[in-house]
């Protein structure tokens, strides 16, 4: 079944026309085997029911669907109307019956319309935008059964994505992105705090490691450049100046051309945490 499931989703890449949904895909495609083997470590079965939080068009959705198997549950949550329609159009293209996407604030919905308590939730770029990281655990926590699991893969703010030869514009990418968060109101060092975050909020911590990914140069590169691009609106909106951002997405594509062995994703921290309980 993975080899099925992931073969539609490069299929799907391939075919679609929208550039930003090919580049959320594309994350979704290349994280796939880092958020599987998370959820091995659990010990995901047959018949789970598992929620992504924040899933945007895809997330994790492909590979919890899979894992769960036909008998489990998949829910995709963001607050998002028009990624959440994306995200059911893929759903139905990639053929996974076991999953249903909801529209709505993760803090504002209650459990019964979610259908939990969950055995599984997962959270992947989506804890990095969160202004009040205690208050956003702590409803995780709520939707999670005793003994339940919560898996949380979030880029650090420092190291930078690298690339060889080293490319100076990832790190002035990287700085970008968080400049970004932080006029949206995000407090720094968030993620780097993320241990102490989910041991307030009631989580026990049963593993932590973190990595780099290594990416095909044109892929690492484009996803990076399109990251920006995407985020363009939102950051004039903010006060950065259009040709910041218009430059550094024209250096990092440009780079798709160059002579680079690899390029990587920012450094990800990768937490294995257990609300308390019985199993």
């Amino acid at each position: 079944m993975a080899e099925a499931v992931a073969e539609r989703v490069r299929h799907y890449i391939l075919d679609g026309s929208d550039e930003d949904l090919r580049r959320l895909l594309s994350i979704s495609e290349v994280s796939a085997e880092m958020a599987r083997a998370a959820f091995r470590r659990v010990g995901v079965q047959d018949g789970w029911k598992a929620i992504e939080c924040g899933c945007g068009p895809i997330g994790g959705l492909a590979v919890m669907a899979e894992m769960v198997g036909p008998a489990g549950r998949v829910v995709g949550v963001d607050f998002n109307e028009s990624a959440v329609q994306r995200a059911r159009a893929v759903v139905s293209a990639l053929e996974l019956g076991n999953v249903e996407v909801v529209a709505g604030d993760l803090h504002e919905l209650e459990l019964a319309a979610l259908g939990g308590p969950f055995d599984l939730a997962y959270t992947r770029l989506f804890l990095m935008h969160q202004a009040d990281l205690a208050a956003t655990l702590r409803q995780i926590a709520g939707i999670l059964r005793p003994g339940g699991w919560l898996v949380s893969q979030e880029p650090l703010r420092s190291p930078a994505p690298r690339s060889h030869p080293h490319l100076e514009d990832l790190t002035d990418f990287w700085d970008l992105v968080y400049e970004l968060l932080e006029r949206s109101g995000i407090p720094g060092g968030a993620v780097e705090d993320l241990p102490r975050f989910v041991r307030e909020a009631g989580f026990e911590v049963a593993g932590m490691s973190g990595y780099f990914m290594m990416l095909d140069p044109k892929v690492g590169f484009e996803i990076h450049a399109g990251t920006l691009a995407a985020a363009r609106e939102r950051a004039i909106k903010s006060g950065i100046v259009a040709e910041r951002i218009d430059e550094l997405v024209r250096d990092i594509r440009a780079a798709k051309g160059g002579s680079y062995e690899w390029v990587s994703s920012p450094f990800f921290l990768d937490l294995t945490l257990r609300k308390p309980g019985p199993a």
